[in-house]
C-alpha cells in the first residue's frame, strides 16, 4: 500500500481493523470512494451491519459488500434513495435493498458480483487456480460474458414475485469486466434471438418478474475518486408491476462503452 495514500477517519479505522491482507485501497481514488461509501452507510444506520463483512479475512466477501454499497450509493445519487435494507419479495429470500422510484412505488434491487473464479474450468479449479492471483503474466483464456450474465440472472430471478418493480445489478470482477464488452453480450443474453445461443432469457415467462438488468463497473479512477459506468437493459416482457420507470433505465445508461480491439480479439477466441 502506498504511503502517500491518505485515509479518512472511517477508512483508517477499516484498514486497521480489517483481517484481509491485500493492498486495498492502494490508490487515493479508491480511498476517497471508500470513505464516501462508509459515510453513506453510517448516515443510513447500516455501518454496523456491514462492518463484519468489510473487515473479514475473505477479500471476496469484502468486495461483494462494497459492491452492494456502491450500487446503493449510486442509485441514491441519481435520485432513487434506499427506503429499506434487506427486504423480502419472494420468501424466504432477501434482496439487498429497496429504493423509491416515485409515485409511491419502490423497486427491489438485487446485487450480484460474479468473480473471475466463476470463469475457471473444472480442471483449473482442481489444480488450485483459485488460490493464485487473478492475473498471471500473459495468461490467455477464452471469455464468455454472455454465459456469465445468463447464469447470474438465473440465480437471482427466484428472489422476485413480480408484484413490484425489480432490478438486478451485476457488478463483476471477471477477467474482463462485463461492462467493457458494451451492449452485445447483455442483449444476446437477455433480449435477442440467436441461432447459436438461443432466445434471450427475457423471452422466457420465468423471467417476467425481472424489470431489468444493469451492468455496473468502475470505469475510471482519479485522485479525487472513482467514476462509474453502467448499462441497463429493461425487460419489455416484464409483468406490469415489475417494470422499471423509463427515466430510471435512462439514468443507468451512461455513454455506451464499446469494446476495444484487444478485447474483441480476446473474445473471438472464446464463446462470444
Amino acid at each position: 500500500m502506498s504511503r502517500n495514500v491518505k485515509f479518512g477517519p472511517l477508512t483508517n479505522r477499516l484498514v486497521h481493523e480489517a483481517l484481509w491482507e491485500d493492498p486495498y485501497p492502494a490508490w487515493q481514488g479508491y480511498a476517497n470512494e471508500c470513505e464516501s461509501l462508509l459515510g453513506f452507510l453510517r448516515a443510513n444506520g447500516e455501518l454496523g451491519r456491514f462492518w463484519p463483512r468489510l473487515c473479514g479475512s475473505r477479500r471476496t466477501q469484502r468486495d461483494e459488500a462494497l459492491n452492494e454499497v456502491r450500487v446503493a450509493y449510486l442509485l441514491n445519487s441519481i435520485g432513487y434513495p434506499v427506503v429499506t435494507w434487506e427486504p423480502t419479495d419472494q420468501a424466504p429470500y432477501n434482496v439487498e435493498f429497496a429504493v423509491s422510484i416515485g409515485q409511491g412505488r419502490n423497486a427491489m434491487v438485487e446485487v450480484k458480483s460474479p468473480g473471475w473464479e466463476s470463469e475457471l474450468s473444472e480442471e483449473e479449479r482442481s489444480q488450485g487456480r483459485t488460490k493464485r492471483d487473478k492475473y498471471i503474466g500473459i495468461e490467455a483464456r477464452a471469455a464468455g460474458p454472455l454465459e456469465v450474465i445468463r447464469r447470474t440472472v438465473t440465480k437471482a430471478v427466484r428472489k422476485f414475485t413480480g408484484s413490484c418493480a425489480s432490478l438486478i445489478v451485476i457488478s463483476d470482477d471477471c477477467f474482463v469486466s462485463l461492462g467493457e464488452w458494451g451492449w452485445g453480450p447483455i442483449k444476446m443474453a437477455l433480449t435477442q434471438q440467436s441461432v447459436a445461443y438461443g432466445p434471450g432469457l427475457f423471452h422466457d415467462p420465468t423471467y417476467a418478474t425481472v424489470g431489468g438488468v444493469c451492468l455496473l463497473r468502475v470505469s475510471r479512477v482519479t485522485e479525487g475518486g472513482v467514476q462509474y459506468s453502467s448499462l441497463c437493459l429493461p425487460n419489455e416482457n416484464a409483468l406490469p408491476a415489475a417494470s422499471l420507470p423509463a427515466d430510471m433505465v435512462a439514468k443507468l445508461c451512461t455513454v455506451p462503452v464499446e469494446p476495444v480491439p484487444h478485447l474483441m480479439e480476446q473474445g473471438s477466441r472464446g464463446r462470444f
